[in-house]
């Protein structure tokens, strides 16, 4: 049974027994004749579903820590309910749906399970998962901040977040035909992230700066606008000398080797003697090492991890180059920017980067687009290597 008492400083409190243990939760209403109507109101709305066996601490305390603790003594004590409970779902749901994803990805849904939907919806059974739940539960996530105080996670993370949730809720409802509660979520609204292509002079302030072993790994970033894990997924059956091709084909996730982003993903680059040169002294290194690694970059005889890359070579650097901070995912954008400055064709561009059509290019880099004309990367190695004699010079 429920109960309301006034504090001795005044504010309403309801007092509740359930499941043997007894749960207080203080209002911010003073006892005026008025909030006390009120309390009244909700106190026997409480009894009444504490009565019938419907009652959802979380219904009338969102916020409460004390949610949990009820929905476990309530999940203890009724052990056979009509529904199953989220946390059993969800793991019933990621066990199905597994075989359809890709190893990386599998492991972004069970962390996101982990961490974030079954701590808060586990002990909810899944046919009172309701839409008011789902709202709090994001606005909280938005409210979270890091260390210096800005927001934690971006909308676009969020969204991530919660996109399991939904497709649970979905699919439960249609199997156990109850309503499903999300009809009217709408998704938050993602802002592109703003992008900080570097000029030449910063590529060449940095390519200084880097260390001299780490060097030739930088160029073809920076030259090619590879992806982080298409570098580190490159393997020299990918590297054709005889025709100056790089074959994108693999990627390396989470410490997999698997199949590229999309299927545009999956490209040829052509190699201009800039990138030549690089690829023969790697692989001149790598036969002087014995020749037994079959990836391109590697580090102590793996291949390269990303946040080794942030971490060891790329952060560092910027440091030393004087250089603003900035994401690795840059060198990508620094690419972009460069060969648009360099008046290569769009469609060279988009096909290099592994675009579905120049739609992205524009869109992003607009404000760099003006009088492509040439096809094949030549015009922007003679922009870098202009770039290098004017600063001799």
């Amino acid at each position: 049974m429920a109960h309301i008492r006034v504090r001795p400083n005044g504010r309403i409190q309801f007092d509740l027994h359930l499941y043997g243990r007894r749960f207080r939760e203080g209002t911010k209403m003073m006892a005026t004749p008025k909030n006390l109507n009120q309390a009244k109101a909700t106190l026997k709305q409480m009894n009444a579903e504490i009565d019938l066996g419907t009652f959802q601490y979380r219904d009338y305390f969102p916020r409460s820590k004390k949610v949990a603790l009820f929905e476990a003594l309530q999940r203890e004590k009724h052990p056979d309910r009509l529904y199953p409970f989220f946390d059993t779902y969800a793991n019933e749901w990621f066990e199905r749906q597994k075989a359809k994803w890709k190893s990386s990805y599998t492991s972004t849904v069970r962390n996101t399970l982990d961490r974030y939907l079954i701590p808060k919806f586990g002990n909810t059974l899944i046919s009172e998962v309701t839409l008011a739940q789902v709202d709090y539960y994001r606005d909280d996530l938005m409210a979270e901040k890091n260390p210096h105080g800005e927001r934690k996670l971006s909308n676009r993370r969020i969204n991530g977040i919660l996109w399991p949730l939904v497709a649970i809720l979905s699919l439960a409802a249609d199997e156990f035909a109850f309503t499903y509660p999300l009809r009217r979520y709408k998704a938050l609204k993602e802002e592109r992230a703003d992008s900080h292509p570097m000029t030449m002079e910063e590529v060449h302030k940095f390519l200084d700066k880097v260390d001299i072993e780490w060097r030739d790994y930088f160029i073809v970033r920076f030259w090619t606008g590879m992806r982080s894990c298409e570098m580190h997924g490159l393997q020299w059956d990918n590297i054709d000398f005889n025709h100056h091709l790089i074959h994108i084909r693999q990627n390396w996730v989470n410490g997999e080797l698997g199949d590229v982003k999309t299927p545009k993903s999956r490209r040829d680059l052509r190699m201009c003697d800039t990138l030549l040169d690089v690829f023969t002294r790697l692989k001149e290194r790598n036969l002087r090492r014995g020749g037994d690694s079959q990836f391109v970059f590697t580090h102590q005889g793996e291949p390269l991890d990303t946040h080794f890359v942030s971490k060891k070579l790329w952060f560092p650097t910027l440091k030393k180059a004087e250089l603003a901070r900035r994401r690795p995912y840059e060198t990508r954008h620094t690419a972009a920017v460069l060969h648009i400055a360099a008046h290569e064709n769009p469609l060279y561009i988009s096909h290099m980067l592994g675009h579905s059509d120049t739609k992205l290019l524009f869109n992003v880099y607009a404000p760099y687009v003006a009088n492509a004309s040439r096809q094949d990367g030549q015009a922007f190695s003679k922009l870098m290597a202009s770039g290098r004699s004017a600063e001799r010079v």
